[in-house]
């Protein structure tokens, strides 16, 4: 991880966090459906082991996803400072943030001579 935050990208963060989550969320329903057809083919054991499976891809896609949280906020800090204003709600400060982004992204126009 660089050690100056404010050079991550913050649209790559976003869409590293969408991808994981994605497999995770996949993964708990799929483990979800095996327990559900263990138990109902009676093999409980089974169901029981993939239900802790289930519930540990969960927790983990809470715990990545907080992360990803910290990490971004951690970059937008390093990148513009401090956002936070005691008249400025966190809405408002994360669409400024946005805005930045977006801007800094934008290709400049090449100026044509007449």
């Amino acid at each position: 991880m660089p050690s100056d935050l404010s050079t991550l990208d913050l649209a790559t963060l976003s869409a590293a966090e969408s991808a994981i989550l994605a497999i995770l969320r996949s993964k708990t329903c799929q483990w979800e459906q095996d327990s559900a057809d263990a138990a109902a083919a009676g093999n409980l054991s089974n169901a029981v082991t993939v239900q802790n499976l289930t519930f540990a891809a969960d927790l983990l896609s809470t715990i990545v996803s907080t992360q990803f949280s910290d990490l971004f906020s951690k970059a937008l800090t390093a990148r513009f400072g401090d956002l936070t204003a005691p008249h400025r709600s966190t809405a408002e400060q994360v669409v400024d943030a946005i805005d930045m982004e977006v801007a800094a992204a934008q290709e400049i126009p090449e100026l044509v001579a007449a």
